[in-house]
């Protein structure tokens, strides 16, 4: 698993190649949140930052405190996988994923360790390699969802949008778009997403299933897990409803610049010679974009006597509302 790291500066980028026909799943993750959560309020406390997180981490135990603090190393990111979700594409239980770690015994604590090090663990994680250790994670999640599951249950509609903006970069073959928006320091680069990282990796992820969990808004943080053989696992914060997060550039990078435009004209109904009027188009052409956003679900087209209107669907409304405009 890769863990946020601490470090203020990274000599390096992980790039991984996303296969633009891959298949995509969104799963809803409570237990990665509250992960990346405990991440980011160890390293904010760290860093002597007033934050949320911060004033979060202030009120974990001492134990709690030292066994997340490896997960946010200055100049480390990767984490053992026992921290990642047992089952990466479904969506989580915190009880059952805190009962998982709190039933792993030191053998099985020692051995993942090795295994994701391979067999090179750094003298942190020997020194971890413990159950007490893990018993402590769990507990320090399970104090936190206490806390936060509200939060959770009040997000549900970010992740409801989060899912359909995933589908339309899923359709137009640009899900890098998508990781690169959401991962805090990400960005897209010829079909890859490339962030910055200490224990640097090039991972060509062709074939595999890309696994997306939208994590609790207004975290620093993203998690990964690129191990697996047959999965590509990112979970990052959801965008919230802040006009600042908007970006009408990415609605055009995923749609393209005429389809994002004819997205915004059919707000209310419109017949086709307004569309083509409207937006400068020829009838063919117009046409061709028009079924196109017909096919993604974005927009409606029905017969009212001699005319044909199209309007913007309710999922159209909300990627709208996703981007600004």
């Amino acid at each position: 698993m890769v863990a946020p790291s601490a470090g203020r500066v990274t000599a390096a980028d992980s790039r991984v190649r996303i296969d633009p026909r891959a298949a995509v799943r969104v799963v809803f993750d409570p237990y990665g949140s509250v992960l990346a959560l405990a991440c980011a309020a160890v390293r904010d406390r760290q860093r002597g930052l007033d934050t949320g997180p911060a004033r979060i981490a202030a009120r974990m135990s001492e134990r709690g405190f030292r066994a997340i603090a490896p997960l946010v190393a200055p100049g480390a990111s990767l984490g053992p996988d026992c921290l990642s979700p047992v089952a990466l594409g479904t969506d989580t239980d915190v009880a059952a994923e805190v009962d998982r770690l709190r039933g792993m015994t030191a053998a099985d604590v020692a051995h993942d360790i090795e295994s994701t090090f391979g067999g090179a663990p750094p003298d942190r994680w020997q020194r971890l390699a413990s159950r007490s250790w893990v018993r402590d994670v769990g507990d320090v999640l399970e104090s936190l969802w206490t806390s936060v599951e509200p939060v959770w249950r009040r997000e549900s509609n970010l992740r409801a949008r989060e899912a359909d903006r995933i589908g339309v970069a899923a359709a137009r073959q640009s899900l890098e778009l998508v990781l690169a928006q959401a991962h805090p320091r990400g960005r897209a680069e010829d079909s890859a997403l490339v962030f910055p990282d200490p224990e640097a990796v090039e991972l060509d992820a062709t074939g595999r299933t890309v696994v997306l969990s939208p994590l609790l808004s207004k975290l620093d943080v993203s998690l990964s897990n690129l191990e697996r053989p047959d999965i590509v696992w990112f979970a990052y914060p959801v965008l919230d409803d802040r006009p600042e997060r908007s970006d009408a550039a990415a609605l055009a990078a995923l749609l393209t610049q005429v389809r994002a435009d004819l997205l915004r004209f059919v707000a209310r109904d419109r017949t086709m010679t307004d569309v083509r009027a409207g937006l400068s188009l020829g009838a063919s052409v117009a046409t061709y974009h028009v079924d196109a956003l017909v096919a993604y679900g974005l927009v409606s087209r029905y017969r009212a006597g001699r005319s044909t209107l199209v309007r913007r669907t309710p999922r159209g409304a909300a990627l709208i509302d996703l981007y600004g405009g």
